[in-house]
């Protein structure tokens, strides 16, 4: 509890998948039991402590319809009145080799179906959409906020500049959807103590840019893309260097058409996602 809070660990991303029931079916403890009543304890406590929670849902065709049932979950601890409180929706992609195919949802395709399903049920609101954040500078570029910060990013996540990941073997990767392989780590922590980081398997890693790919260097939406997610590419390319798009060109041009539809209409976004969603 001391290493909660503004002067400790001031921000966690706790996952969720799913009401009470769902969420214990797909998250569990080595003896079978569920986890969701712990984590929601501990997320009252971290609160409590003034941590900013961020909270994902990872959403794939089986448990799309949960959706309100998780927001009505939250609704019911208070969560989402609580200032330092916030959740996103998620999709879950085939490209780890275990999800079906069939099963997933592209970011655009789960987009389409939480903007439909907030008309009936309104609740879904303290579900952030993919893309949220887009909207909301857009918003704010229509609106003329005087205090706008660009924005763009060469790469498309921490994997590719600031993020480890420890196993509790010791072993250090740069990307939490590749661990467990010793042969991919990119360092490792010795008996001393000491990190050990190898240049050569961080190469593609930190050397992965919109600048590296010439798909990218030609695209007009790479410094907000990023490039897509590398483990993606590599699964549907074969190349972690290569471009994975994920219909971000169809979601950029709607999301700011929807940011500038809500600011010359004075309505909230979510009014007018119905209006763009063919565009």
């Amino acid at each position: 509890m001391d290493l909660l809070g503004p002067a400790g660990i001031a921000r966690l991303q706790i996952t969720i998948d799913g009401p009470p029931g769902r969420h214990d079916r797909r998250r569990i403890y080595a003896d079978g039991s569920g986890s969701y009543e712990r984590i929601a304890r501990n997320l009252d406590l971290a609160l409590a402590r003034g941590v900013l929670v961020s909270v994902r849902i990872n959403v794939d065709r089986h448990n799309l319809d949960d959706l309100p049932a998780v927001a009505d979950a939250f609704a019911a601890r208070g969560w989402d009145r609580h200032p330092g409180f916030s959740a996103y929706a998620a999709p879950v992609h085939a490209g780890n080799g275990i999800v079906a195919g069939d099963s997933v949802f592209s970011s655009w395709d789960l987009d389409r179906a939480l903007t439909a399903m907030r008309a009936l049920h309104p609740g879904l609101a303290v579900l952030a959409r993919p893309d949220e954040a887009l909207r909301a500078r857009a918003r704010r570029l229509f609106d003329q906020e005087s205090d706008l910060t660009p924005c763009l990013r060469p790469s498309f996540c921490g994997a590719h500049d600031r993020m480890y990941i420890f196993d509790p073997f010791g072993d250090v990767y740069a990307c939490w959807e590749r661990t467990g392989d010793a042969r991919i780590r990119v360092g490792r922590v010795t008996p001393e103590g000491e990190i050990e980081l190898d240049a050569g398997q961080l190469q593609p890693w930190h050397g992965r840019t919109v600048a590296s790919n010439p798909v990218c260097r030609r695209c007009r939406y790479a410094l907000h893309c990023g490039g897509g997610c590398a483990v993606l590419a590599l699964g549907r390319n074969g190349n972690m260097a290569s471009n994975y798009c994920d219909g971000f060109a169809a979601r950029f041009r709607t999301s700011l058409a929807e940011a500038y539809l809500a600011s010359v209409s004075g309505l909230g976004q979510a009014a007018v996602a119905d209006r763009v969603c063919d565009l």
